[in-house]
């Protein structure tokens, strides 16, 4: 009712017909020394459906089986080389996601959709990139007619950064329903827009192409074809290539977070992005006026390097209050949750298995779920 605005009786009504068709569970607490009868949680049922949600990163491919309150019953990542090709990730996807369904305990007849996280600008009228080359080996990719063939079930795409504002919007609402942007700082960098429990993804799909802003006019030319775009300077990537060649050149992502306080020269290069971004973010900032900020990937591992110039540029806006800026409790998991999320939160693209459903299970059901929206395991099972 907090974030609905729906008065009790409506709300009983509704959680009512979801009663008699089978689709919620209730789970009583323990009666306590107050008067009156205990409070009820109250989630789907899983034998409402349950959903299949894959992430293809630059870096690593993931999936994980989930039902429609949220709740993760499944989940399996495999490292992957970077520039991974789809022929070899398909077949990889589609073995993850019979292993994660049998884990799961999952009949395939309770499969309701699947959602397929990409880290490059998705197509609105497709499930193909929007502009070849972003994720290498992957543009011309057949996964999603792959995964609907195998399983008889519809399958959509979507860009990684909307499916990590989603995943943030749903695990934790704005108050007053305001927009709460997911800033994915990687190997490039993406941002996602959440408006309530929808994802804002303009005309052609572009909407969060957070990358490709200016930073510097006359400064490096990015693939894109544009000058100074912000991922040259605080994406991943983008660092790397400015201390090639130096005495403080780092391997990899990870070994630049973990020495970026090593030397001087790569103090300077994180510094240097971590203001572009501050800067560009708080553009963003007052022209969306949202409620949160959440930032996500590899490069939130610098900590304050990162966080600290963002909070001072946001805190020195004249408008309103402060916007509230925190680093992602889901972690590298938000586009995965979100791509769970987006088959609940979308109903319409896919599959209804709520008719001709019978009485519901009894309360002390030991089948019935009992881990809160949005729970994950604790563990990732290792893959060779």
């Amino acid at each position: 009712m907090q974030y609905t605005g729906l008065s009790r009786a409506t709300v009983s009504s509704v959680l009512g017909e979801l009663g008699e068709r089978g689709l919620i569970t209730e789970r009583r607490s323990a009666a306590g020394a107050g008067m009156g009868r205990p409070a009820a949680r109250v989630a789907l049922d899983r034998s409402a459906g349950t959903a299949i949600a894959v992430d293809i990163g630059v870096r690593h491919v993931a999936v994980a089986v989930g039902d429609l309150s949220h709740s993760v019953l499944a989940e399996r990542w495999v490292t992957a080389p970077r520039g991974h090709a789809a022929a070899r990730g398909t077949r990889l996807v589609l073995r993850s996601i019979e292993e994660a369904i049998e884990q799961a305990g999952v009949d395939a007849e309770e499969l309701v959709g699947a959602a397929v996280s990409l880290a490059a600008p998705v197509a609105t009228d497709s499930n193909r990139l929007a502009v070849p080359g972003v994720l290498p080996g992957w543009t011309d990719s057949t996964l999603a007619e792959s995964v609907a063939a195998r399983w008889g079930i519809p399958v959509v795409t979507e860009n990684d950064a909307n499916l990590g504002a989603l995943g943030e919007a749903l695990a934790r609402p704005a108050a007053g329903g305001g927009d709460i942007l997911f800033v994915k700082v990687a190997s490039r960098i993406g941002l996602g827009i959440a408006r309530g429990n929808r994802v804002v993804r303009g005309r052609n799909g572009y909407a969060g192409e957070f990358g490709h802003v200016t930073v510097r006019p006359r400064g490096q030319q990015c693939w894109c074809g544009r000058r100074g775009c912000l991922e040259l300077y605080a994406g991943g990537d983008g660092m790397l290539r400015r201390l090639a060649g130096t005495a403080a050149a780092a391997d990899s992502i990870p070994d630049l977070v973990a020495g970026a306080r090593a030397s001087r020269e790569r103090r300077r290069v994180v510094d240097d992005g971590a203001a572009a971004l501050a800067r560009a973010l708080t553009d963003i900032a007052v022209v969306l006026d949202p409620a949160r900020i959440v930032l996500g990937g590899e490069l939130t591992g610098l900590g304050d390097l990162l966080v600290d110039p963002i909070r001072r540029e946001l805190g020195a806006l004249p408008f309103g209050s402060t916007v509230e800026l925190r680093v992602s409790p889901l972690g590298e998991r938000a586009s995965l949750v979100g791509a769970l999320g987006l088959v609940l939160t979308e109903p319409a693209r896919f599959v209804d298995r709520s008719q001709g459903r019978v009485v519901p299970r009894p309360a002390d059901d030991d089948h019935a779920p009992s881990s809160p929206p949005l729970s994950l395991p604790a563990a990732r099972e290792a893959q060779p």
